[in-house]
């Protein structure tokens, strides 16, 4: 299964999440790592499937996730 960790060097092959960071809905750590604002990081891509034409399909899966209501997002301190 193909697993991609979107960084600095290949956003822009990602045209959803550059236009998010373009607009200020996330942003990189200090250590390279793309997060949404509230602190959970952007996880990685998987191939979950090929459209019609051929092109890959990913989706983003999280090992680590929290609401950006609770307590551990009203916590976060930015890296």
């Amino acid at each position: 299964m193909d697993r991609i960790r979107i960084t600095k060097d290949n956003i822009k092959s990602w045209p959803k999440f550059e236009a998010l960071l373009n607009d200020g809905k996330i942003k990189f750590d200090s250590t390279g790592r793309l997060r949404y604002l509230h602190g959970a990081p952007i996880g990685d891509l998987i191939k979950t499937r090929t459209d019609k034409k051929g092109q890959p399909i990913y989706q983003e899966i999280a090992e680590e996730w929290f609401d950006h209501e609770s307590p551990k997002a009203n916590e976060f301190i930015w890296p």
